[in-house]
C-alpha cells in the first residue's frame, strides 16, 4: 500500500463534489418541481456528506495503520476537508429548518444555503490542492 491509494480515495471524493455540482445539481432544478427538488436533496445530502465523511475518514486510517508517508500539509489538507464536511452535515438540519419556515426564513436560508456552496467549494479546492500536491 502507497499513498497512491490514498490519492485515489481522494480523487473519488472531489470527483463527487464535481458530479453532484456539474450534473446532479442541475438536472435536479431543470426537471423537477421546486418541491420535488426539495424533497430529493434532503434525502440525497445526508448521503453525500456521509459519503465524503467515509472517504476521509478511510483515508486517516489508511494513513496511520498502514504507515503511509504523508507530509504535513497533506495530512492537514485532508483534516481539513473532513472538518468542512463536518459542518456541512451538521448544517443541513439549521437549513432545512429555515426552508420550512417559508418567506419567513427566506433570507436565513440563503444566508446558510450559500454558506454550503462555499463549504462545498473550498472542500473542493483543498482536495484537488491535496491530489495535486502528492
Amino acid at each position: 500500500m502507497s499513498l497512491d491509494l490514498i490519492l485515489v480515495l481522494v480523487s473519488i471524493w472531489v470527483g463527487s463534489i464535481i458530479f453532484f455540482s456539474a450534473i446532479i445539481a442541475p438536472t435536479v432544478f431543470k426537471v423537477l418541481d421546486e418541491k420535488s427538488a426539495g424533497l430529493f436533496l434532503r434525502a440525497f445530502f445526508p448521503k453525500y456528506y456521509i459519503f465524503g465523511l467515509i472517504i476521509g475518514g478511510l483515508s486517516l486510517i489508511l494513513i496511520f495503520l498502514l504507515n503511509i508517508p504523508v507530509n504535513t500539509m497533506l495530512l492537514a489538507l485532508l483534516i481539513v476537508m473532513i472538518a468542512l464536511t463536518v459542518v456541512s452535515k451538521l448544517m443541513i438540519p439549521v437549513i432545512n429548518a429555515a426552508r420550512d419556515l417559508g418567506e419567513a426564513g427566506a433570507p436565513r436560508f440563503k444566508k446558510l444555503h450559500t454558506m454550503s456552496v462555499m463549504l462545498n467549494v473550498l472542500t473542493l479546492v483543498v482536495g484537488l490542492i491535496f491530489i495535486f500536491k502528492v
